[in-house]
């Protein structure tokens, strides 16, 4: 039988040979008059075109010179070390969930090491594309390439942003054999995700410390695209040994009387509408009843109500008035502020005197904030969104979790952030709850849906 060959071309592999046309994901492409299938096929379509005992010419594997590593002790802990194994088991494929602060990026670069491919590690932010240079320049004693933030270095291995990758994957998808997924959640619900089809990497490692959950539509893209969860493990797996000792402490408030009235007031008419378009369509979601109610006037101004009532309820004067308790009662440890807007993280800061990051803070600035909060020359950093995922806070022993949007991810994820291990470290988390509104309800969702990863942590009413 004649051989079939097999060429990366902007995002997609041509194919050539008989019985092509056959081959899983192949397509007619009448541009060129020949089949062509996703690059990230690629491994699916060897095992394939193998198994029917057919020569295959396909230059990519080739073109990726595997690297002996020099010796290095990464000094992996005995869970790492079984997830690495896990990871190799399953094919070089697939997604490890550990919890954050766990070091998720250690296994990273003991998969780099193991296979010894070009590898590029993609990142959701530029802050992360930073820590992630800077800790495998660290190990791999070689250049590290950067693609995002205004710079474009290529290196055998090379750290990018995913919106990087989206742009560009399509004319390196050939450069790398092994593609390291950082926060790979995000590519659950199909954000990018031609960043990974046009990669094609055939060994690939997803990194979450909260994965989708099996069975849904975000496990099974995933799943397709980097592999199934290999190794898994949750916070209470680790606390207290290998994480910092934590205690949850949930804080309810109330409205004050004129904002009860402005809540009531914001919210009564898009409950009416609500109640009228979910006797009409029975089980439509959330994002159909926005779209539906954007059609009128009437409809626009009970969103925008609605959305003022619950920004009220994110941070009520009491909410603001406790944050400013728990800052004076811990002054003298390292804290975060997590709030729902970011609006709310500068008013936190001008009442506490007290730094913000937020998204509109330059790499510049982030880093030295950082650097002057664990120098301890500031006791505590507001943020609404910036500090959820992958920026190393390891010196922060308190959370103040004002408000979220996120869901259980972001709550996980929070929480994360001051469990980095210390000794004699015990980390406190507290939530603060607006009583009888919106920011109740998604608590006890977010906090019902968490529940798994946050097994065996102490909790606390307050």
């Amino acid at each position: 039988m004649a051989p079939t060959s097999i060429r990366f071309e902007r995002g997609t592999l041509s194919l050539e040979g008989a019985g092509v046309d056959e081959l899983p994901g192949a397509l007619w492409d009448p541009r060129t008059g020949g089949h062509r299938a996703a690059a990230y096929r690629l491994r699916e379509l060897v095992h394939v075109i193998g198994a029917r005992g057919v020569t295959l010419s396909d230059g990519l594997r080739a073109s990726w010179a595997r690297r002996v590593p020099a010796a290095c002790d990464l000094g992996l802990r005995s869970y790492q070390s079984q997830a690495l194994k896990a990871w190799c088991a399953f094919g070089r494929r697939g997604v490890v969930v550990l919890p954050t602060g766990a070091g998720k990026t250690r296994v990273a670069i003991a998969a780099l090491l193991d296979t010894g491919l070009p590898t590029a590690v993609l990142c959701p932010t530029r802050a992360l594309v930073t820590a992630w240079r800077i800790e495998l320049a660290s190990w791999l004693k070689e250049p590290i390439g950067m693609l995002g933030d205004g710079e474009r270095q290529i290196e055998r291995v090379t750290v990018m942003t995913f919106e990087s990758a989206y742009r560009q994957m399509d004319m390196l998808g050939d450069r790398f054999g092994l593609l390291i997924v950082d926060e790979v959640h995000h590519f659950g619900s199909g954000m990018r995700v031609e960043a990974l089809e046009a990669s094609a990497a055939i060994a690939r490692l997803g990194l979450t410390a909260t994965a989708p959950e099996r069975g849904c539509d975000q496990a099974a893209r995933l799943d397709e695209m980097v592999g199934p969860v290999v190794f898994e493990l949750a916070f209470g797996d680790l606390v207290g040994t290998h994480l910092a000792h934590v205690t949850l402490t949930r804080i309810s408030v109330q409205l004050d009387d004129d904002e009860r009235a402005a809540y009531a007031l914001g919210t009564s008419r898009f409950r009416e509408l609500c109640r009228t378009f979910s006797r009409a369509y029975p089980g439509a979601d959330y994002a159909t009843l926005a779209r539906a109610l954007g059609e009128s006037a009437e409809g626009r101004r009970a969103l925008r109500d609605n959305g003022k009532a619950q920004e009220l309820a994110a941070f009520p004067r009491a909410k603001r008035r406790l944050v400013a308790e728990l800052l004076a009662r811990h002054e003298a440890d390292r804290t975060i502020v997590f709030t729902a807007y970011a609006e709310n993280a500068y008013a936190v800061a001008l009442d506490n005197l007290v730094p913000v990051i937020a998204a509109e803070t330059s790499a510049r600035e982030r880093q030295k904030t950082l650097e002057h909060f664990r120098a301890g020359r500031f006791r505590a950093i507001a943020s609404a969104r910036v500090l959820n995922e992958g920026i190393d806070v390891p010196d922060a022993r308190i959370a103040i979790i004002v408000a979220g949007m996120g869901g259980a991810r972001e709550h996980v994820q929070r929480i994360g952030r001051v469990l980095r291990p210390a000794p004699g470290k015990r980390a406190l988390v507290f939530e603060l709850v607006t009583a009888d509104t919106t920011d109740e309800r998604k608590a006890n969702t977010r906090g019902k849906h968490a529940a798994g990863s946050l097994a065996r942590v102490p909790a606390s009413p307050a």
